[in-house]
């Protein structure tokens, strides 16, 4: 029979494998909700209630903060650069490893944890590295999501305490994140002028400062120079 734990870490492998390779932000934003809300219930035994309540709500709060972003923005990014089918595999290459390596002998929790936690892990490196903000969040947002996991599957469960802090480390991420792709905008009161408006602002504006050069003076065909001649040019030539 399968376990809950080996349910909820393949959701949580599965939910970060989407969330890397997605190019809609609100695709993005599903698949980081899935890795987190799935991740509490990978641990065996199971959290308190409170734990597992803070969890998840922290991980809705996080990815509507990420999706109220992205869909302010309309946000189309490049996604991964190998797809779907690479990362997952990548993703399932780390969980069977996860499954056959053991660090800490006995492991306090479910080896599916220890996997999940690596999962995670091995999907955040190519994101961290790059230049674009979006995936730099989610890769951060994966590596502290797998960390804990690990975490908690060398060394047991936490408190409830711990959970909340854990929950307000990955709201924190994400938060981050959607402001620094949907940076606020400063508005003014005054509304912006159409184009005959800014058309007869701009003459208003080339008007005053012709106004402010004076004319300068034309010759008229009747008007005589005077000659100015030099001290010297009446002296006899030697």
């Amino acid at each position: 029979m399968i376990e809950l734990a080996t349910v909820a870490a393949l959701a949580v492998a599965a939910g970060g494998a989407v969330a890397v390779s997605a190019r809609d932000g609100r695709a993005v934003a599903l698949g980081l909700a899935v890795a987190m809300a799935a991740a509490p219930f990978a641990a065996s035994p199971l959290p308190s209630t409170l734990s597992v309540a803070a969890r998840i709500v922290g991980a809705l709060l996080g990815a509507y903060l990420l999706w109220a972003a992205a869909r302010a923005k309309e946000m189309w990014i490049e996604g991964s650069a190998i797809g779907l089918a690479a990362e997952s595999a990548v993703a399932a290459a780390a969980f069977v490893i996860g499954l056959w390596i053991a660090p800490v002998k006995p492991v306090p929790g479910p080896v599916a944890e220890q996997a999940a936690g690596l999962a995670l892990v091995a999907l955040a490196v190519v994101p961290l590295t790059g230049r674009d903000v979006l995936r730099a969040g989610i890769g951060a947002t994966l590596l502290a999501l797998g960390l804990l996991l690990l975490h908690a599957a060398w060394l047991g469960p936490g408190l409830p305490l711990e959970h909340l802090a854990e929950a307000s480390l990955l709201v924190g991420i994400l938060g981050a994140t959607s402001l620094l792709i949907a940076p606020p905008e400063v508005g003014s009161d005054a509304e912006p002028m159409g184009a005959a408006e800014a058309e007869v602002a701009e003459g208003a504006v080339a008007g005053a400062a012709g106004a402010a050069v004076p004319p300068r003076p034309s010759l008229r065909a009747g008007s005589t120079l005077r000659r100015t001649r030099h001290p010297r040019a009446d002296e006899p030539r030697r």
